[in-house]
């Protein structure tokens, strides 16, 4: 019984863990989109904020032919990203399927009810959790205190 909990455990934090990571991970605002094109947003160094393009151009005096070559480098780099990361979440969620298939062959009926019923309870969370994401707003902040809001 011990072991069938650790798998469930384990499998519970992976996924967990794979959840979060598809929605930016903690403390991250669900309004941030990363790096969009070549904007480079979610790097916040001093002093390389804004567009690497702009950056560039005015760093080492790009014409313009160089600025679009290398905003379609920049371009075609956040793309290939984008893939792989598209790719890195169906290899999780098809490893996931199959170790949750794995888990309810070991399992006898009962246990694979209490399992349903386990998971049943995590998707509820993450549902709950995602409500309240949406009610913090987009900017993860949702008006509470200091916003002129508390007396409502």
């Amino acid at each position: 019984m011990k072991k069938i909990l650790l798998i469930a455990l384990t499998l519970s934090l992976a996924s967990g863990m794979a959840i979060a990571q598809q929605k930016g991970g903690f403390g991250q605002s669900q309004g941030f989109k990363g790096n969009d094109g070549n904007s480079q947003a979610g790097n916040s160094q001093v002093g390389y904020r804004g567009n690497p393009v702009d950056r560039l151009t005015e760093q080492l005096g790009l014409d313009e032919v160089q600025a679009e070559t290398i905003a379609a480098i920049f371009d075609e780099m956040q793309f290939n990203r984008d893939e792989e990361r598209q790719r890195a979440r169906e290899a999780a969620d098809e490893a996931r399927a199959n170790a949750h298939a794995q888990i309810m062959d070991v399992l006898t009926p009962g246990q694979q009810a209490l399992f349903a019923e386990h998971q049943q309870r995590r998707e509820d969370l993450k549902q709950a959790l995602e409500e309240m994401r949406q009610f913090r707003g987009e900017d993860g902040f949702g008006g509470g205190r200091g916003m002129g809001d508390c007396n409502r």
